[in-house]
């Protein structure tokens, strides 16, 4: 007797929700980290208070003082994918 396939059901379970994890956003750098890391390592040569270090100092201090933190910005893909859920589930049969 020849055997017969059995077509399995490829029909994917209903989602309580639509929702997306961790949306990537690019984040700006901030530019005092390099001025930070170029007084520290002319400290690390020089020895703290040296006087060759004076100018990156006053550089460091005036971009820290001038620096202002940029809001992070939030993704509003869940948003949106919760609005066109209902649209894209398509309608109900109970």
């Amino acid at each position: 007797m020849a055997y017969k396939k059995v077509a399995q059901s490829t029909k994917l379970p209903p989602l309580p929700k639509l929702k997306v994890r961790r949306a990537l956003i690019q984040q700006e750098n901030n530019k005092c980290i390099v001025m930070m890391s170029t007084l520290l390592n002319c400290w690390a040569a020089n020895g703290e208070g040296a006087l060759t270090c004076k100018g990156f100092e006053d550089e460091f201090k005036i971009c820290m003082d001038s620096y202002k933190g940029a809001k992070p910005k939030v993704s509003s893909i869940n948003y949106h994918a919760a609005r066109l859920y209902p649209k894209l589930r398509g309608p109900r049969n109970d």
